[in-house]
């Protein structure tokens, strides 16, 4: 199976994944943070919480994500059901870990329906830590900035995988 896209292609469908998942289960607008103002901000800011995943099967890959702790508890409190800026920073890291599951899923099916893919267990980027990959793509939330990096590396048909 032969998976090629170009780069304009993934960064389209990864804001169309993550606008899917953050609105449907996470209840909060979405829009484009394209500015240079706005990436040099979400880089230069070392409170920010983060996830990343590896995934494989028709093709494997990773998707990252990394956000303000502010935007991760509004998201906690939206998902959660909860009221009030009481979050935990266990609540926080769940939510994270949770969003990052969910866009990879997504992700993977505006790529490919008809495939199986087995993602791994989201793990937590150390703090401060930024997302990174091959194809970077910024989004503004309700309270804050969310940076989205995806890899993805086709598997090499006569090595068997």
């Amino acid at each position: 199976m032969s998976l090629a896209f170009d780069r304009s292609s993934l960064e389209e469908k990864l804001a169309t994944a993550a606008s899917d998942v953050l609105e449907t289960m996470f209840f909060t607008s979405v829009e484009d943070a394209d500015s240079e103002a706005e990436r040099l901000y979400i880089n230069s800011q070392t409170n920010r919480i983060g996830a990343s995943l590896d995934f494989h099967g028709a093709c494997r890959g990773r998707l990252a994500l990394s956000l303000e702790r502010e935007a991760a508890q509004g998201l906690a409190m939206n998902f959660f059901g909860s009221c009030g800026p009481d979050g935990t920073e266990e609540d926080c890291r769940n939510v994270v870990a949770e969003l990052t599951n969910m866009v990879c899923g997504a992700m993977l099916s505006h790529l490919d329906r008809k495939s199986i893919f087995c993602l791994d267990s989201p793990k937590e980027l150390p703090m401060g830590e930024e997302a990174v990959g091959e194809v970077i793509r910024d989004l503004r939330l309700d309270n804050g900035l969310l940076r989205l990096a995806f890899s993805l590396e086709e598997l090499d048909e006569a090595a068997g995988h």
